[in-house]
């Protein structure tokens, strides 16, 4: 018989323990924030690449990796710089307005 209690203890104390542990896992879940979502005011600043090509007067389109995430966005791209760019070229983003990156070249970055 004492036995049989003995057992009985160890089955609710292991699901009681069980419980305990699950419910700490919802907290800590419920704390936690997930953003999947790129915000397009955080790229100022990287280089992407040019994927279609774009000058002064037209609109193109850049890739731009996005660091810490491992994913790869393209975007509508504008800029003032007078040379056109052509694909493979590194631009460097100066500004985002209307959900587009302005862009100017790396090598006139460089130069400054």
């Amino acid at each position: 018989m004492s036995l049989i209690v003995v057992a009985l203890i160890a089955v609710v104390i292991g699901i009681c323990c069980g419980a305990v542990i699950v419910l700490m896992i919802i907290i800590q879940r419920r704390r936690q924030k997930v953003d999947s979502m790129v915000s397009i005011n955080n790229l100022v600043g990287l280089y992407g690449t040019v994927e279609v090509p774009f000058d002064s007067s037209c609109k193109g389109k850049v890739r731009v990796n996005i660091p810490g995430q491992g994913s790869v966005v393209d975007y509508v791209a504008c800029t003032d710089d007078s040379q056109g760019f052509q694909p493979g070229d590194r631009v460097f983003i100066v500004q985002v307005k209307r959900n587009q990156l302005w862009v100017i070249s790396e090598k006139s970055l460089n130069n400054n």
